[in-house]
C-alpha cells in the first residue's frame, strides 16, 4: 500500500491518458463509420437525461465556481438512443465548462417545441455558457470536422454530436446569446417520435 500511495498521481494520469485515447478511438471510429453506432430508440424526458449528465461532470464542476441554473419546462420526451443523446450533452457540456475555466454560469434548459397547429411535436433542450462566446470564422465552421479551439481537441465532438441528433431527424445549431450577456448557447431540437429510418 505505501508503495502504490507513492506512486498514485501517476497511476491517475495514466488512467486519464487511457481514457483520453479511448475517446478519442470511438470518436474516430464514429467518424469514419457511424451507422454501426446506431443504437436503440426510446422515450427520452429531457430534464433526466441533463441530470444524469450533471452527475458525470459533477468532478469537473467542483473545481470551479460555475454555478449551475437549470430551467426545465418541457411536457413532452424525445424520440433517441439515450446514451448518444447522454454522449451529445456531455460533450455540450464539456465544452461549456472549457469556455468558462474559472467561474460563470451555466444553464440548462428544456422547452417544448410545437408544429404549426399548435400541437407539441417533441422538446428543445440547450446548453448555455456565460464564456466569450462564438468568434464569428468559429460559427461559420463549428460543425466541421477537425474544427477546434482546445489545445487538446480533437475537433470531432461537436460534428459527431451533430450527426448523432440529426441521425434521429433533430438538429443541433449554436449561436452567441441574445440577451445581452457573453456566451454561447447548444440548442438540440427532437421529435417526441424519431422517423422511421432512425
Amino acid at each position: 500500500p505505501e508503495a502504490a500511495a507513492k506512486v498514485q498521481a501517476e497511476l491517475r494520469l495514466v488512467d486519464d491518458q487511457i481514457e483520453r485515447m479511448r475517446l478519442i478511438v470511438t470518436q474516430l471510429l464514429q467518424f469514419s463509420r457511424p451507422s454501426e453506432y446506431a443504437g436503440y430508440v426510446e422515450n427520452v424526458a429531457p430534464a433526466r437525461a441533463l441530470e444524469d449528465c450533471l452527475l458525470l461532470v459533477g468532478p469537473q464542476l467542483a473545481r470551479t465556481r460555475i454555478e449551475v441554473q437549470r430551467e426545465f419546462a418541457a411536457t413532452a420526451a424525445v424520440g433517441i438512443n439515450r446514451q448518444e443523446l447522454q454522449q451529445v450533452l456531455l460533450n455540450l457540456m464539456l465544452n461549456a465548462l472549457h469556455a468558462m475555466p474559472a467561474s460563470g454560469r451555466l444553464t440548462l434548459r428544456t422547452l417544448d417545441w410545437r408544429a404549426d397547429d399548435g400541437r407539441v411535436q417533441g422538446a428543445v433542450i440547450e446548453v448555455q455558457d456565460s464564456g466569450t462566446g462564438l468568434g464569428a470564422e468559429v460559427e461559420q465552421r463549428l460543425f466541421q470536422p477537425f474544427v477546434t479551439t482546445k489545445t487538446d481537441g480533437t475537433g470531432l465532438g461537436l460534428w459527431i454530436s451533430r450527426s448523432l441528433i440529426e441521425r434521429y431527424g433533430g438538429r443541433l445549431t449554436a449561436r452567441n446569446r441574445d440577451d445581452g450577456v457573453a456566451g454561447a448557447v447548444f440548442s438540440i431540437r427532437l421529435d417526441s417520435e424519431p422517423p422511421e429510418a432512425a
